[in-house]
């Protein structure tokens, strides 16, 4: 159950953050990044439009963090030598996150950045680092306070 807490301080907090410097990119570069991250038009039509819509994909964009963590966490802590490779699992994880730029662009139905858009992806690439520094620096905090104290 401690990783479930875990996981939802942690996803809510790197998503929080993620989220803040694409809508703050957005709003002083026009590149629609914070979009790209909660778009999710090619699945739901977003007709009726409105805040409903976009706490949903907010919701989303959380649930798909606390579960980026949860995974991390139960891999750390399965096997002695994925624990010896915190980090490097936190960056692949992350990196398999950006890589998500390609598919989000492309399917996208509003507009978004172009695929070979290198600043966007530049930027898309910030953003993940920041989401990597919170998730691996805030599980490696918490797990040495409810695990090791």
């Amino acid at each position: 159950m401690t990783h479930l807490y875990i996981a939802i301080i942690v996803g809510i907090i790197s998503s929080t953050a993620i989220s803040l410097y694409f809508y703050i990119i957005e709003a002083m570069t026009g590149k629609q990044l914070f979009t790209l991250l909660l778009n999710i038009d090619f699945i739901y039509d977003p007709s009726d439009g409105g805040a409903v819509y976009m706490a949903f994909e907010y919701s989303l964009h959380v649930f798909v963090a606390i579960s980026i963590v949860l995974v991390y966490l139960y891999w750390i802590t399965r096997k002695k030598e994925f624990w010896q490779r915190r980090m490097e699992i936190a960056g692949l994880l992350t990196f398999i996150a950006f890589l998500t730029y390609f598919p989000l662009t492309m399917l996208a139905n509003t507009t978004t950045p172009a695929v070979t858009d290198a600043v966007a992806i530049f930027d898309w690439f910030v953003g993940h680092v920041i989401f990597f520094f919170n998730l691996y620096y805030l599980s490696e905090w918490l797990m040495k306070k409810y695990f090791f104290d």
